[in-house]
């Protein structure tokens, strides 16, 4: 029987950076298509510092042990202390009415679960329209949960509520209301001011894009709408037919300093332009533009899902989806680089383009304060592909993470990179008709290493979720379904870089 996670998921995706220090193997050739040999998570070495520690996987663990729990989100702190947040039922009713988290501390273990949703527990929080709860932490461990919670007369708002390491969960606020169908996303820097981006009706038929940020001591600013410059000329967005100005697939991604940038796609259902705006903590948002247009018929060219991260320079990479279409259609990963003091470069694609159509895929990027960046996408043949940019933007060679990657639950693999430039990557494999996997691999040294298998098949395990702090210390939990009394269990493993 698949796992409560899967039939539970939510079927809004949040496209999120999370920013800061958290961003977000043997050797093997990282030529296209080499997958390797998949290994197993080693004896337990959690986080516990040390002068030697072995490099590798912990064996798996449990978060909590008390189920059912799905949707997790984690983070990890410069020290090595993790932050899991999930979905749980209560005893009000069932399929996720409420929200849970614990705390990790090395060489101590999980700490008794805090209960963080503010809700009576009468509606889910994973209904219909609504989005996977998201948890983005700092290097010093501050951290800011987000989820969609009913309210009686509004629907379902997106909430928010700080954690600060000392002093626990702070106060819950509701940043917009009535966002039930509508993207969000959400950065934190390295001391813990985050910043969330959330799309709002504006009007009867369009869409705008507001923002809100969070000083630690408590404080959050007004909702602010991103002001979009009118557009002209050939791509323009400006309504078509009476349709509306859609501003849809945000991305945000805050570095460590306290700077952003938001990426999103605008469309009014003839073309589709994707937008990007940045942020310094000093002067606010500014140069919000679309770099990326779709000039010429609606059917030349299709631009879809951006994702963009900046490095400590003031440098952006920005990725998307495309599909061109002349004698015949083909599909890629492109991306864009903005030099600071320059302005953005030419589009390159991160890998040749293949000869079919697919617009259902969504790139996936991490980036660290030096500029290193790796992206992973899902082909139009459902293998996972992923590649590494140097600090200078260029991109090495595609390396195939698996040929059988699962799909079902909308579930997007999830990256991140160290300050070293090693990036690691988490997702649900399918390599087996009769087992759902977690599967994990990380490039280091400049090459990918061996996929690593999380517990024993046949098995269902679902929803990765993934974090690293500055140093590579990494934090991987997923669900893993029990039986029908249980449901699904949070299972949790950690690597240590080793030294």
């Amino acid at each position: 029987m698949k796992s409560i996670a899967a039939v539970a998921v939510a079927t809004c995706l949040v496209l999120s950076a999370c920013g800061g220090d958290d961003v977000s193997n043997p050797t093997g050739s990282p030529a296209s298509g080499s997958t390797g040999t998949t290994s197993t998570p080693g004896t337990p070495s959690n986080p516990s510092g040390g002068s030697t520690v072995k490099a590798g996987w912990s064996a798996a663990a449990a978060v909590d042990g008390k189920g059912p729990e799905f949707l997790p989100s984690v983070t990890v702190d410069a020290q090595g202390n993790a932050l899991a947040l999930w979905m749980t039922n209560g005893p009000n009713g069932s399929l996720g009415n409420e929200m849970w988290s614990s705390r990790y501390v090395p060489g101590t273990g999980w700490a008794t679960p805090t209960r963080v949703d503010t809700s009576d527990g009468t509606y889910a929080m994973n209904a219909p329209g609504t989005s996977a709860p998201l948890l983005v932490g700092s290097a010093d461990g501050h951290a800011v949960a987000l989820w969609q919670q009913f309210l009686a007369g509004t629907g379902y708002g997106l909430w928010a509520r700080p954690y600060d390491p000392a002093t626990g969960w702070g106060t819950a606020v509701e940043l917009s209301p009535d966002e039930t169908s509508y993207a969000w996303s959400a950065g934190i820097d390295g001391k813990g001011n985050a910043i969330v981006a959330w799309q709002q009706k504006a009007g009867v038929a369009d869409t705008a894009v507001f923002t809100s940020r969070y000083t630690v001591g408590g404080m959050w600013s007004s909702p602010e709408q991103i002001v979009q410059p009118v557009q002209t000329g050939p791509g323009a967005v400006i309504g078509v037919s009476g349709e509306g100005i859609d501003n849809v697939e945000l991305n945000l991604s805050v570095t460590s300093s306290g700077n952003a940038v938001l990426a999103w796609r605008q469309t009014d259902k003839t073309h589709s332009a994707l937008w990007a705006t940045t942020y310094d903590p000093s002067n606010g948002w500014a140069n919000a533009n679309p770099v990326v247009l779709e000039p010429g018929s609606p059917s030349g060219k299709s631009v879809f899902a951006p994702a963009a991260g900046m490095d400590a320079k003031g440098n952006i990479t920005l990725v998307w989806g495309e599909v061109d279409i002349d004698s015949k259609a083909h599909t890629t990963t492109m991306s864009e680089r903005y030099v600071a003091g320059t302005g953005w470069q030419a589009a390159q694609p991160v890998a040749p383009f293949v000869d079919t159509t697919d617009a259902g895929y969504s790139p996936q990027l991490a980036i660290n304060d030096q500029g290193i960046a790796a992206v992973t996408w899902i082909r139009p043949d459902g293998t996972l592909q992923a590649s590494v940019a140097d600090a200078n933007g260029a991109w090495g060679l595609t390396q195939q993470l698996t040929a059988h990657v699962y799909q079902l639950n909308a579930r997007q693999p999830e990256i991140a990179v160290d300050t070293a430039g090693n990036a690691t990557v988490a997702w649900q494999d399918s390599s087996t008709a009769t087992s759902t996997d977690i599967v994990a691999n990380r490039y280091a040294n400049g090459a990918w290493g061996t996929p690593v298998l999380f517990g024993q098949q046949p098995q269902d395990a679902t929803w990765p979720a993934l974090a690293v702090n500055a140093s590579g210390l990494t934090a991987l939990v997923w669900a893993l379904y029990k039986d029908d009394t249980v449901g699904d269990l949070l299972q949790s493993s950690f690597y240590t870089p080793g030294s």
